[in-house]
């Protein structure tokens, strides 16, 4: 009998940390950290399985020098700011912790993007889902099939 009032204690005990359990995704604490580089565009892989990431677009020193001085800063307020190759962008985010989506809409750029620039503004357009913490964030498509790598590499 005293076991059994243990395990009773003991259960009772451990309820309130198994309803502090959750789920969802602190999307402030991910996506507000400070501004982002482009670390590179991928291809392929798993988006599921952790360990398993698509092949990277560039592996030229030259062309990643070029991604990582492309940012982008999201705001507390929903809005974001950032630099491609040739100019600057606005827009406005969404995000959701629970299925992990994400919306970017009303981009708005300061020159017409090219090169890796219009490449990084559109992966921002098609951009549906992300996963990540404050170190790295990936921004994939609908198919989870392509998707951005940023992280914080100007720290």
């Amino acid at each position: 009998m005293k076991m059994r009032v243990k395990q009773m204690i003991y259960i009772m005990a451990m309820l309130p940390l198994l309803w502090a359990c959750n789920d969802e995704d602190d999307i402030q604490e991910i996506f507000v950290s400070g501004t982002w580089n482009v670390g590179n565009f991928y291809t392929g892989g798993n988006w599921d399985k952790h360990n398993e990431s698509g092949m990277p677009k560039y592996t030229k020193e030259e062309d990643l020098k070029v991604l990582n001085q492309m940012t982008i800063l999201f705001q507390e307020d929903g809005t974001l700011q950032g630099q491609t190759t040739n100019g600057t962008f606005t827009a406005n985010w969404e995000a959701n912790g629970k299925d992990r989506t994400v919306l970017i809409t009303n981009i708005k750029t300061s020159a017409t993007p090219n090169g890796k620039g219009k490449e990084f503004i559109e992966a921002l357009k098609v951009a549906s889902f992300y996963k990540g913490d404050s170190n790295y964030l990936k921004l994939a498509d609908e198919k989870k099939k392509t998707y951005v790598q940023l992280g914080h590499y100007s720290k």
